[in-house]
């Protein structure tokens, strides 16, 4: 019964901690297209650019890169993209730390039965 009425006690607090993060992911995400990360391979031969919504922003190509075999081009391709949005990934994570500050997302999950 106590522990009822000990959760029922940390519903305010819980919802208001949830609007604000709610309010800064909004603001979050209006960033994302404007965080970039490059992926690359084939000693650079291939180079992919892609933007924190998992756009590819631009693919890139040095003369060295095998145009005349397709099957290692389009190998390098997939794994420069791969490593690109990888590299996205772990930078859009990073920046929503950051940008959370004190909100302890994990404490959020468990409070939400996600955790």
């Amino acid at each position: 019964m106590f522990d009822s009425i000990k959760a029922l006690s940390q519903i305010g607090p819980m919802m208001a901690k949830a609007k604000e993060m709610q309010s800064r992911l909004a603001e979050f995400q209006k960033t994302l297209p404007f965080i970039h990360a490059t992926g690359s391979a084939g000693d650079d031969a291939v180079r992919v650019s892609a933007n924190g919504r998992l756009e590819i922003i631009s693919f890139e190509f040095a003369p060295s890169a095998p145009f005349s075999d397709p099957a290692r081009l389009s190998d390098m391709c997939r794994e420069a993209t791969n490593a690109a949005l990888r590299a996205v990934q772990a930078e859009v994570q990073a920046k929503m730390q950051e940008s959370m500050g004190d909100i302890d997302l994990n404490a959020m999950r468990s409070m939400l039965g996600q955790g």
